[in-house]
This record gives structure tokens, sequence and C-alpha cells, in this order.
């Protein structure tokens, strides 16, 4: 049975925020007493249309906008008896990764005000507790998986296409992936029933992989793949996963230990952002103030979209736009944007064959816990190692390993095998009953 959570008390709290982390509070919301999540209370990212409130995107740019549309995964979660109680603030249309872009405050670790939350779904992040049985987001580089590791709760992606993207925002369309927050594996498969649903009609990337007269059990994987990456780990990461090892092998696991190729895998933040600045530049472009965003006239059209994008816009959201431009210049193109979508295929063909050597690739989601702010810390293809199930498109979700010195929690990633996300959710609750923590 999902956690259902408490609708009275997630009013109050989130009335009461003083993160930054609320775009906006539903006061009157009721519970519903039928489906397969009655009684259920969720918030929504502040990137999903709804006709009955002003979607922002956290950005000045949309203070005007109200959708006249709904987007498909909110549907489905209200038809299934599931309770909005409030929508939460982002990275400005998800182009940041720490929650510190956001037009309307920086967003700050709900266990510690020192510490990053992390990912653009850090509103979503920030407000979770037991009020809430789930929290909606997006990950299009690991905005729902990052900041789950540095709460310490369930963070899910699907794969590429399981859920509709109809009514989420678009940043970059090949990467963007409708995700979500839980306080345990099995509340992520029955979230994942409601909203696995085929929608052709409006997403023409959606697939079917529909499970909900699914009983999707915990099954002991027989190879687990794993990456030998303990030079980069903080000692308390490095400890924990080292533990983790040695109990699954104790289990009579087969382990596969993934060596190391440090360029290719530091070729996937590159990759990522030529692709993700490329497409949020198109994608974006149509926020001029015409058809979409809070116009500011100027002396001709030229000046009045300059201001408009000027004024509301933040500085994040136009470095990007502006590299992206620069990506997709004729001229630009063979040298940028296609040897980037050549290097995914590579990186794409490698994660393959390392999920079909295994039932599960695991690693941890990051070096560390959430790193403090304005503190530098040493970089490393574990910054961003998250960001490969983005590029490929296979499920992915991280669950809590353990807590460093300054109990501050990490996750441990599990990926699958793409369409394979039954599969990796059965074997998720394993590493959850052998990692011998509730998740919250």
């Amino acid at each position: 049975m999902i956690n259902k959570g408490n609708l009275k008390n997630a009013i109050s709290a989130l009335s009461e925020d003083h993160n930054n982390a609320v775009s906006h509070v539903f006061k009157d919301a009721e519970l519903k007493n039928e489906g397969s999540l009655a009684n259920t209370v969720f918030t929504l990212k502040d990137n999903y249309a709804d006709t009955n409130v002003i979607a922002r995107g956290s950005s000045l740019i949309l203070n005007n906008f109200k959708p006249e549309y709904k987007a498909t995964a909110l549907r489905l979660l209200e038809e299934a008896g599931a309770t909005c109680v409030a929508r939460t603030n982002l990275d400005e249309f998800g182009l940041g990764g720490s929650g510190e872009y956001s037009a309307f405050g920086l967003i700050k670790n709900p266990l510690n005000s020192d510490y990053l939350v992390g990912g653009s779904s850090s509103g979503a992040a920030a407000t979770f507790n037991k009020n809430i049985a789930f929290a909606m987001g997006s990950d299009t580089g690991d905005s729902v998986r990052k900041p789950a590791s540095n709460i310490g709760v369930v963070g899910f992606k699907p794969s590429y296409g399981a859920i509709s993207r109809y009514g989420l925002f678009a940043f970059a369309s090949s990467l963007d992936t409708v995700a979500f927050f839980t306080h345990n594996v099995q509340d992520t498969i029955e979230v994942s029933q409601v909203l696995f649903k085929q929608d052709l009609k409006h997403d023409l990337t959606s697939v079917d992989l529909s499970f909900d007269k699914v009983d999707v059990k915990i099954a002991k994987p027989q190879k687990v793949a794993y990456l030998d990456c303990f030079d980069k780990l903080d000692e308390s990461v490095k400890e924990a996963y080292q533990q983790f090892l040695e109990k699954l092998t104790n289990d009579g696991i087969e382990l596969i230990k993934i060596q190391i190729e440090e360029k290719l895998l530091n070729s996937i933040d590159v990759v990522y952002k030529v692709i993700a600045f490329s497409e949020a530049s198109s994608n974006l472009a149509n926020l001029v103030g015409t058809e979409f965003g809070e116009r500011i006239e100027g002396n001709s059209w030229e000046d009045t979209y300059s201001l408009t994008r000027s004024k509301g816009l933040g500085k994040m959201v136009q470095s990007r736009l502006i590299l992206g431009s620069y990506f997709l210049k004729q001229e630009n193109q063979i040298k940028y944007f296609v040897k980037a979508k050549k290097m995914r295929r590579y990186l794409s063909e490698y994660f393959t064959n390392i999920h079909r050597s295994a039932d599960i690739f695991i690693y941890p989601a990051s070096n560390m816990s959430a790193p403090k702010f304005n503190e530098t810390y040493p970089k490393s293809y574990m910054d961003f190692i998250l960001t490969n199930a983005n590029l490929t498109g296979n499920p992915s979700l991280t669950l809590k390993l353990g807590k460093d010195k300054n109990n501050m929690p990490f996750n441990l990633a599990i990926d699958g095998e793409l369409y394979h996300d039954t599969k990796m959710l059965s074997h998720a609750l394993y590493v959850e009953k052998m990692l011998g923590e509730d998740n919250e």
C-alpha cells in the first residue's frame, strides 16, 4: 500500500515555505476516495501544463501564461485518485542542475541549508516529506535522481517514452523524461503503473510499456555489473559501496566489474551539453512575446524580441541558448552538433552492451553527498555519471546507500536495459531489501 501523505499537514507546511521551493499551493484541494492512488497527495513541478493555474516554469517570461490544456501525466494521476497539493519551483525551464537558478530565489537542501539540493527538480525535492506521497519532477540530465541522492529518497527516471511528455515544457526533446520522487521502490512501482500509458495522440515518442495489471515482485538478479570507480569516491561513499558489493557476493550474485574508460565517461557531459543546449535553443525560440512570453515593447520587432528575452530570461538560460544557437549555426553543425550525435550513438552502444551483460548495472549516484554552497570540489565523470541514462534512454533509479560523517545521505544508482523497466524495478526491490534500510 502506497504512502498516502497528509493533505492538511501538506497544505500547512507548503503555505509556510521559506525556501523559495513552492510556486503555488492548492489550499482548497480535496482528497478523492476512488482509484488506485485514492487519498494520495502529490506535488507537481511547475513545468507541467494545467488549466487552472499560471504555469511559469520558474521563469519571469511566463508570468502571464495560463495553459489551455492539461499534461497527460497530471490527468492520469488525477484520474487514479491522486490529489495535487502544490506546484514546485525549479531551475528556470529545467536548464540548471543545482537549485540556484529559479527566477524566484535559491532553493536549499531541506536537511541542511548549508548544502545544495541539486537538480532542476529542486523545489520538488526540497518539499518532499512524509506529508507528500510522491513528487513529480522531470529528468533531462539527472534532475530527479541527483536531488533524490542529496536528500536520501528514491528518484526514478523511466525509459524514454514510457510516460507521455505531453504538457511537459520542452527543454531537450530527445532527453526530457517525466520522473518522480517516492519514499520507497514499491511506491515507485504503484505510481508507474498509473503513468505508463501509451499516448501516441499527443506524443509520437510514446511507447507501450503498460503494466497496470502486472504484479511486479522482488527478484534477485543473477548478474550485476558495477562501475570500478573507487578512486573517485569520497571515503564514506567508497566504504558503503564496497560493503554493498560484498553483500551481493555473499548472496551468491555474480559481479561483473566494468573497467573505467575515463576519456569515454568524461565525454558524457560534453555530448549532453551540446545536444541539450541545441535542442533548448530550438524549443524555447517561441518565447519572444508574440504567442508566448510577457512582451516588452521595443521600437521594432527585433527590439521587442530582444527586450522580452533579455528581461524575461535569466542569465543562465540566456547563456545556454546562445551556446545552443552557436552549435546549430550552419558552419558549426558538423563540428559540434552532428559530432555530438555520433558520440551519443557510441555511448549508447557502450552502455547497452553493459546492460546486456548483466541484469542490472550499479554505481554510486555521485562521488559524494550534496555539495556545500560556494565551495569547490575535485571534478570527475562521477559528477555527471547519471546523465548516461538520458543519452541512452534506459530506465534509471537511485535509492539511499548511506550517510557521510556530516549525516548527509547519498544514493546508489540502478540502471536497467532500455524498455525493461519492470525487470529493473523488481531487482530494485531486492537491492532495497539488501541495503537493509527503509528509504526514509
